[in-house]
């Protein structure tokens, strides 16, 4: 969220004469603030996923006069702050503003800023916090990159703890390592994994990749892959449904057949910070899954701010085997929304 900062106008009068005749002077940049935020970064450095991580800055009043805070935003609906709309810091004082960011369950860098706004006209100061999400095997770079017509590449897979695993399957299908051989080498921290989605058709991408690993801590790995239909034209639907999926998957791990686990997906009002909601989009009616793989029903949903946390039970069919990408839809009061389930099915 941007915001303009406010524009002095100063016009010196020289005399009537000098009134009449001057032309109006440019506007000059908003003032410097006497308020100093202390740190104005927060480098979180690596965070699991899932996690709320919560930080407090300083704002230290350095002029002669109180200044009054106006308001306080968050970049992202990812990211809770201390209400601070109103407070004065008196001169000379401080006063201190907590902000937390929810980490996504995927991996990949996180950042998020806080805009505060301050009485006088004076430029918004901005507190950042930025995070690396870090899996047990974290994949570097943590997305597929098939934008503008690439088809092909690889991602290095490595052990945050340095300990060896194997890399079992891509999408349940076997790996194809640029520098190993899984016949002769034995298993090693990191891996260079091939990655080829050129017989995919233009409009058919997933938006997700998902690699297998023996760790009993980290089972799957999902890989977002960037496409041009991966994006916006993934979810047209939006606007009109008034909500969306920011974490399009759900990583079950690995299940038996015929076993029962109890899952949760968020919901996200689309509706821009401070603009009216749809309504009845966080009305959830239902969960439905089509494929054969597995059996979901509705448990409960709740309303967190501006998101709804939906939890559904998803019952794997007793003659599931290997991995399964599940297609799950949630619908709501203003339309149906769609995530997938990412599951092994295992003996």
């Amino acid at each position: 969220m941007r915001f303009a900062p406010a524009i002095l106008t100063t016009v010196l009068a020289l005399g009537s004469a000098a009134w009449s005749q001057a032309p109006a002077a440019a506007p000059s940049a908003a003032t410097a603030s006497p308020v100093v935020l202390e740190p104005a970064e927060h480098d979180l450095g690596r965070i699991p996923p899932g996690s709320s991580q919560v930080r407090t800055f300083k704002l230290r009043n350095t002029g002669s006069v109180p200044v009054k805070i106006v308001s306080a935003f968050p970049s992202c609906k990812c990211t809770t702050l201390t209400d601070l709309a109103g407070k004065e810091i008196p001169a000379g004082g401080e006063i201190e503003l907590q902000a937390s960011l929810d980490a996504p369950r995927t991996p990949g860098m996180k950042d998020a800023k806080v805009f505060v706004n301050l009485e006088g006209g004076a430029r918004p100061l901005v507190a950042k916090l930025h995070g690396d999400v870090t899996l047990p095997v974290q994949p570097s770079p943590p997305f597929v990159d098939a934008l503008k017509g690439n088809r092909t590449g690889t991602i290095e897979f490595a052990s945050t703890d340095g300990k060896p695993f194997r890399v079992l399957a891509v999408d349940g299908a076997a790996p194809q390592f640029a520098d190993f051989d899984p016949a002769k080498d034995a298993p090693r921290s990191h891996y260079l994994v091939r990655w080829d989605l050129t017989m995919v058709p233009d409009g058919r991408f997933r938006q997700w990749m998902v690699v297998e690993t023996d760790r009993a801590d980290c089972a799957l790995v999902p890989i977002r892959i960037r496409n041009e239909s991966t994006g916006a034209r993934f979810d047209p639907d939006v606007d009109r449904r008034g909500s969306f999926v920011p974490e399009s998957i759900v990583v079950a791990g690995r299940m038996k057949p015929g076993e029962a686990k109890d899952l949760e997906i968020e919901l996200e009002s689309s509706a821009p910070k401070g603009k009216q909601q749809t309504p009845y989009w966080d009305r959830v009616l239902k969960v439905q899954c089509a494929a054969p793989e597995a059996h979901v029903q509705l448990l409960d949903s709740r309303r967190v701010g501006d998101r709804a946390m939906v939890r559904f039970r998803m019952t794997l069919s007793t003659k599931a085997q290997g991995f399964a990408y599940v297609p799950v839809t949630i619908e709501t009061g203003t339309g149906v929304a769609r995530c997938f389930v990412a599951v092994v099915a295992t003996p």
